[in-house]
């Protein structure tokens, strides 16, 4: 017999039931409160990482290498072999600067000066002989000048006016121009090697009295590099025979009907590891993957580049070998560590990172087969232990967060991070600033030219011009 339920009872179930009810629901709330929180908690956190960054691109220093003091503190906590441990250094006091003596190769032009008679007399009325000599040598220039070449030539006729004749001239750089050899080499090297532009060359001429317009200056680099087509098309045939390059693009101002778009320009270096030193520069109109591609077709070997995904089709036929740069995966740790005030992952990935490059600082300079042996027993078991570490701290990351990209960037190009230890010719990051040094020329178009003109069809743009000047240019050099 089941019991009776007062009224009160029901009043009671039913109000628990909806207590329970919009308990419930406070709670699905509150999940999906908690949930928003995280998500605009790394949102903030998204976002003040990249303000930190922009301040620090402002106003903070470029350069990411440390101070010296926590260099030496990295470098005591490294473990190095005893072959290449560093030596060291007797403190001794701060040494002052000695001034480098003048080149040898440098034309000397004697002055002499003597002392008359009178002069030579001692105290004890004798007179002083020669003992020796001091020479003081000052560095001197002699400014550039301008100079007309005339060519002179006699014209010839026979005398019953059958004909005229006349020496022909010799071959030109430019037909039916005024500039000479030498001028048109000043211009190009002035331009493209010390980031001169054209107007103030111009400007150069005219304290000279010599008035040479820009558009004219203009017209004689784009002939000019027409003419050093076939050399660097020979360029770029023999680069492609190396077995090692390095290459890096940079983004470039190009004009166009009402706006302003973003061409690129390329940089494939060959560091005379398998032959001669060769710099070659390639222009185009996008970021398209066929550029490199392109560019690149024929080549068998070590490409040292970014993780750019253009070159990932390169490397799908096992011809192109991918190998990494260490210190693009170093400056995502770097950008993170300058923004967070104490102990961090990425202040640990620092440090693991600069054992590397102390291990590699001591065989840089050392033949390829010496470098190969002392990595592979010196710097393999530490990539390994880096593996490890990333692979460990990896599950601990929050997801969409700077450290995680950090780390998935490293993780993700780990193969070809560690292709360095495939041969001693491969850098492990970048070494001696090769692509400072290659894409400073960069620099002249773009800061004091602004934009190059628009990608018309057959049309020959300032960075088409550009990279073929520059490419001859830099090759002579080095």
């Amino acid at each position: 017999m089941k019991e009776k339920t007062s009224p009160e009872t029901k009043l009671l179930r039913e109000a628990l039931d909806v207590q329970v009810k919009q308990n419930s629901e406070l709670l699905g709330q509150n999940k999906h409160l908690l949930s928003e929180l995280q998500k605009q908690g790394l949102l903030v956190g998204k976002l003040q990482s990249q303000v930190d960054q922009l301040l620090r691109l402002l106003f903070g220093k470029k350069s990411e290498k440390k101070a010296k003091s926590e260099e030496e503190n990295n470098e005591q906590e490294v473990n190095l072999p005893e072959k290449i441990a560093p030596t060291q250094k007797a403190e001794s006091q701060k040494q002052k600067p000695k001034r480098k003596p003048l080149p040898e190769h440098l034309v000397r032009e004697k002055i002499k000066y003597e002392l008359p008679e009178s002069e030579r007399m001692c105290q004890c009325q004798r007179l002083c002989h020669m003992i020796g000599k001091e020479i003081t040598e000052q560095l001197e220039f002699i400014p550039a000048r301008f100079y007309v070449k005339q060519h002179v030539r006699y014209k010839y006729a026979c005398s019953l006016g059958c004909e005229v004749k006349i020496a022909p001239l010799p071959p030109q750089p430019i037909n039916k121009a005024i500039a000479g050899a030498g001028l048109i080499a000043d211009v190009l090297i002035s331009k493209y090697q010390d980031a001169m532009p054209l107007y103030r060359q111009s400007l150069r001429f005219k304290r000279h009295d010599v008035e040479i317009p820009n558009s004219t200056l203009c017209d004689w680099v784009g002939y000019s590099a027409d003419r050093l087509q076939p050399i660097v098309f020979a360029l770029k045939a023999e680069l492609l025979k190396h077995k090692k390059l390095h290459t890096d693009d940079t983004i470039v101002p190009v004009l166009a009907p009402g706006k302003t778009k973003q061409g690129r320009l390329w940089v494939y270096v060959a560091d005379g590891s398998f032959g001669y030193k060769a710099t070659v520069y390639d222009y185009t109109p996008t970021r398209s993957q066929r550029g490199p591609q392109a560019f690149l077709t024929g080549f068998s070997g070590y490409l040292q580049a970014d993780a750019y995904a253009g070159y990932d089709a390169l490397y799908q036929s096992g011809d192109v070998i991918e190998v990494g740069c260490l210190a693009h995966a170093r400056r995502k740790f770097f950008e993170i560590a300058q923004t967070v005030k104490g102990e961090s992952h990425a202040k640990d990935a620092l440090i693991k990172i600069s054992e590397i490059y102390a291990i590699e600082a001591k065989v840089r300079n050392a033949p390829h087969n010496i470098r190969y042996y002392y990595r592979k027993k010196y710097l393999k078991p530490l990539y390994r232990q880096l593996h490890r570490w990333l692979v460990k701290k990896q599950k601990m990351m929050l997801d969409k967060t700077p450290i995680q990209q950090a780390f998935n960037y490293a993780l993700n190009h780990w193969r070809a991070l560690q292709n360095v230890l495939a041969h001693g010719s491969l850098e492990v990051g970048r070494v001696e600033n090769w692509r400072a040094d290659h894409n400073d020329h960069v620099s002249s178009p773009r800061s004091s030219n602004r934009t190059c003109a628009a990608n018309a069809s057959g049309f020959r743009t300032k960075y088409h011009t550009f990279a073929l000047g520059t490419s001859a240019i830099t090759c002579a050099i080095l």
